[in-house]
């Protein structure tokens, strides 16, 4: 589900991002994207620590994919971020909590689309938990990539959706589109979206 959590992960900071800007006058909510992707590195440590000569065992078994998908390597993960951002100016509960909340939207999206899906209160329960909105995904196995072999077709428009919805909403509240501005590098937004001043 990598392009769907992008999706709905971009949905979601941009109407937290709005509400945190509305009262800090900051806007880091692009933590939040890039943050909704760290549960599934859980794919990738095993095989590259494995050929570190490395095998690091979690919780009395190998990293697998699943093994990142609860709240104790989310706050682990948030903690590790907002130290490293804080030296780029970030302050480190600005980047705590957009990493929280991007990565417990990760795990949210997994819970809502798998009946059968993760440990996602480990260390508290080990119980294997999902809520199963679609009824025909009962885990990852059978999550079916049918829309150009990419996404899932009900999750993807949904998440479109949602994706739009979010972005009418924040561009009616701010009266203009200017919040992309968190978005994207500042030379970027200037080229493309700063108001164009006529030559004299």
């Amino acid at each position: 589900m990598f392009i769907e959590h992008i999706i709905y992960s971009a949905a979601l900071a941009i109407l937290v991002g709005m509400v945190f800007y509305k009262y800090t006058g900051r806007d880091s909510s692009w933590i939040i994207i890039l943050f909704a992707l760290v549960p599934d590195l859980d794919m990738i440590a095993n095989p590259a620590l494995r050929s570190l000569g490395i095998r690091l065992l979690l919780d009395g078994s190998s990293i697998h994919h699943g093994t990142f998908h609860n709240v104790a390597i989310m706050v682990l993960f948030g903690i590790a971020l907002a130290f490293l951002l804080h030296p780029f100016g970030i302050r480190f509960f600005d980047s705590f909590f957009f990493a929280i909340i991007g990565f417990g939207a990760h795990l949210f999206e997994d819970a809502l689309v798998y009946s059968y899906g993760y440990r996602f209160l480990w260390p508290f329960s080990s119980k294997i938990l999902g809520i199963g909105l679609l009824p025909d995904i009962m885990n990852e196995e059978y999550y079916i990539r049918d829309f150009f072999q990419l996404v899932n077709t009900e999750v993807f428009l949904l998440g479109l959706a949602l994706l739009l919805i979010a972005i009418i909403i924040r561009t009616w509240y701010e009266r203009s589109s200017s919040w992309v501005r968190w978005y994207m590098p500042d030379s970027v937004y200037r080229k493309f979206f700063s108001e164009k001043t006529p030559q004299s």
